[in-house]
């Protein structure tokens, strides 16, 4: 299983995210094993591995906001009056989604095909 911690800038906050196969699991905090609560299960085998990406806000309401694009929630124990997670991307004034939220400051975007942030800002990611 491959692990991949995302943290804020200043590494006040984490969330760590565990692939394996079709299954990823995004969960809250630094972790190297699947926690018992705070943690959405996803199938992800329908999603593009070119347009396979995290995309985060770490401001707001929530302690952060989540969209993978395409997932499928198969289980989620995520305190939602904490956390939000989605699995479409805002749309746009014309009905199509949108990254440009999470290209704000205090968020960042996460490929998952190049394992790296694009653009390379917003998250210190191990």
């Amino acid at each position: 299983m491959k692990t991949i911690h995302i943290y804020t800038p200043d590494k006040t906050k984490c969330v760590t995210v565990f692939n394996t196969n079709n299954t990823r699991y995004v969960a809250n905090g630094k972790l190297n094993r699947v926690p018992d609560k705070d943690y959405i299960k996803l199938d992800i085998k329908d999603i593009d591995p070119l347009g396979d990406a995290l995309h985060i806000c770490w401001n707001g309401k929530y302690e952060w906001d989540i969209v993978i694009q395409n997932s499928k929630v198969i289980e989620s124990t995520l305190d939602t009056a904490k956390f939000n997670f989605n699995t479409i991307l805002p749309l746009n004034e014309r009905g199509i989604p949108t990254e440009s939220k999470f290209r704000k400051e205090g968020c960042a975007i996460f490929d998952f095909y190049r394992m790296r942030l694009s653009p390379n800002k917003g998250a210190v990611v191990e």
